[in-house]
């Protein structure tokens, strides 16, 4: 058995495992209720954008080269299974689309990937809350598009976690590119701006704000997964700490009856002695 200088550490350790794995818990409820409050006006928006532009009949042309694919992985830890079941979806649709070129959002989704066998072109940094994304969609979209018009790419897909409830991930595939609009004949309707530069500026805002709602969508649920993970933990820390003092409390009993017995013995001892 451990002694109770041992216990007495572990017991701080806990406490102190707890106290960091509470504020992660509070810091992923933070960021959840602020990408849940951005999705949905990303959603309404990127609603609006993609009516616009069957609207006005725009199109983005299409090359025969390979298949493009954007991961949307998590950067930090403690987020169950979350990246595993992300990279699982990603490597079905890598060998749906057979080659072309692989970018990947999270260095942890990234390894994973190389691990199994699928190399990736380029790997950025998960943004952590929804401030951060502005930062990554610049780079992202101009990377992006500069892949599909380089090489001539036939597609280019992106594989992230929906929001669907906290705890629950649910990859899925969204096809970017190409883009092709329903209605042809309405760019009749066009003023006072040429059409092809009219198209072109909504395909850039369509592609700007659709990165910008899977970022959102995967933000939401990355934070939801981690929700999730460190509520089992504190779960699991508040049931060893329980456990913990009261095997210390045991431990101080039988210490503190031991104490008693040795007093009461040597008591008795000295009785005898005297008697003899």
């Amino acid at each position: 058995m451990k002694s109770r200088g041992e216990q007495r550490g572990r017991l701080r350790s806990l406490e102190a495992l707890g106290e960091a794995v509470g504020a992660m818990k509070s810091l992923s409820a933070h960021h959840l209720r602020e990408a849940r409050l951005a999705v949905e006006m990303a959603r309404v928006y990127r609603s609006g954008v993609e009516h616009l532009l069957e609207g006005v009949g725009a199109a983005f042309a299409t090359g025969a080269g390979g298949a493009g694919l954007l991961i949307i992985g998590a950067e930090l830890g403690l987020c169950g299974s979350y990246n595993a079941q992300v990279v699982a979806e990603a490597l079905a649709r890598r060998a749906t689309l057979q080659e072309g070129p692989t970018l990947c959002v999270g260095h942890r989704a990234a390894v994973l990937l190389e691990r199994k066998g699928v190399r990736v072109l380029r790997t950025y940094p998960t943004p952590t809350s929804v401030s951060g994304i502005t930062g990554l969609l610049l780079r992202l979209a101009e990377d992006v598009l500069g892949c599909y018009a380089k090489d001539r790419l036939s597609s280019f897909d992106i594989v992230s976690s929906r929001f669907s409830g906290v705890g629950s991930v649910s990859p899925m595939s969204v096809r970017l590119l190409p883009f092709e609009a329903r209605s042809a004949d309405a760019r009749r309707r066009i003023r006072y701006v040429p059409p092809e530069a009219f198209s072109f500026a909504a395909i850039r805002e369509f592609l700007y704000i659709t990165l910008y709602d899977l970022l959102l969508d995967a933000l939401a649920s990355e934070y939801g997964a981690r929700l999730v993970a460190t509520q089992s933990a504190e779960k699991w820390l508040d049931e060893r700490t329980r456990v913990l003092r009261q095997q210390l409390a045991a431990a101080r009993r039988e210490a503190s009856t031991q104490e008693v017995l040795e007093i009461a013995a040597g008591v008795r001892a000295r009785r005898e002695g005297r008697g003899a």
